[in-house]
């Protein structure tokens, strides 16, 4: 088979989650399959060196790389009408890693990953244009595509509810687990790093960027109320600001000034910062509204803190019994899961051997076994 990947995720300069998942599942893919020819294609906002980078580490005779550098304002509109065949030559299967802004003029057999549907999901998030564009697109891709990969069982009911999709066209295959957090660091460093950013205590942690779907609002209500409690804890949310930011802020500064002192907000973070902060943190709690798949969860389990997230949307499928589910929209809820890992060390060390041991079920191996699988099965 000839196989093409659109790897425009991965070009971006600063990572997103989508861009680490298409440099792990194509690293693995290399690993697996020697029999089939992959080019792996994308657009680029300038040039773009990461290309040689993911060819030395592939190093195997059957992956190419395409790479068109265009200038950014004329991605967009590359994207809609990218005449894919044209460029690079027939495909058997073209795999489109991220939400399908594409024309989909081609002849080969077409597989996509959906990560989410938050755009139907929390319209409001977003300008009408960009709600209409996407609801267009993914209808049209969803009714091309051959078979649809989604990143959790709960990103497959949202296809199913929101896009009319049938169960059986979609295949639900987990992502795996990103290897940042596996660097041993020395106590210099981590005694540098708090000091960077004001860790005096022990503290909670939040990862996230600072939107409304994050829920960080009612995480600082629920720090509130039990301040007293936990006088010797820092709360430490890394995130920067997205939509509706402004409404976090407001409420960070409502608060008294002897509880905020104690609140700690990093905006974006470097990576080797921010795996520091997680392997030192003392709880993590994640009270999303909705997440496709929520890696941070993962995150916090590999590094041996304890979870506290939310019992909805693909969370408590990620979690699985590792962690405590608290409803999100509940603030004393959120609030007496903490005070219960605080209080309780016989349940932190439970949950932390159970985090441990649930991260190793996702594996970015396996991620590539199942989706070769569902290349293999369309031809």
């Amino acid at each position: 088979m000839k196989i093409g990947i659109d790897i425009t995720p991965f070009l971006k300069k600063r990572k997103t989650g989508i861009s680490w998942y298409t440099y792990y599942l194509v690293k693995n893919l290399a690993k697996i399959d020697k029999d089939n020819f992959y080019t792996l294609f994308g657009c680029s906002m300038g040039k773009y060196k990461d290309k040689f980078l993911l060819k030395k580490e592939i190093n195997s005779e059957n992956f190419d790389i395409s790479v068109k550098m265009l200038p950014g304002n004329l991605v967009p509109a590359f994207l809609l009408f990218y005449p894919v065949e044209l460029i690079h030559g027939k495909f058997d299967i073209i795999h489109i890693l991220i939400h399908p802004y594409y024309c989909l003029h081609f002849f080969g057999k077409l597989v996509i990953t959906f990560h989410d549907v938050v755009h139907l999901i929390f319209p409001e998030m977003f300008s009408p244009f960009e709600v209409e564009t996407y609801k267009f697109a993914a209808k049209r891709a969803v009714k091309k595509a051959n078979k649809i990969i989604a990143v959790s069982y709960s990103t497959k009911k949202d296809l199913i509810k929101y896009l009319n999709v049938k169960p059986e066209k979609i295949e639900v295959i987990h992502e795996g687990l990103y290897n940042f957090f596996d660097v041993i660091y020395n106590e210099n460093m981590i005694e540098k790093i708090k000091l960077k950013y004001g860790v005096k205590k022990k503290y909670i942690l939040s990862v996230g960027t600072i939107e409304p779907k994050k829920n960080h609002i009612r995480l600082l209500n629920a720090f509130v109320k039990i301040k007293k409690k936990i006088n010797d804890y820092q709360l430490i949310i890394c995130g920067k600001p997205g939509w509706k930011a402004e409404e976090f802020y407001k409420r960070l500064s409502e608060i008294n000034d002897q509880i905020k002192k104690d609140i700690i907000v990093t905006n974006y973070i470097p990576l080797n910062d921010l795996t520091i902060l997680y392997k030192e943190a003392d709880i993590f709690v994640y009270p999303s509204l909705y997440e496709g798949f929520g890696f941070p969860i993962l995150e916090a389990m590999n590094c041996g803190v304890p979870v506290i997230t939310s019992n909805i949307s693909s969370m408590p499928e990620v979690a699985g019994d590792a962690a405590l589910l608290i409803n999100p929209e509940d603030e004393d809820d959120i609030a007496n899961a903490i005070l219960k890992l605080v209080e309780e060390r016989e349940l932190r060390k439970d949950l932390i051997k159970k985090g441990l041991e649930r991260v190793k079920l996702f594996t970015w191996e396996n991620t590539a076994k199942k989706t070769l699988k569902v290349y293999k099965e369309l031809m």
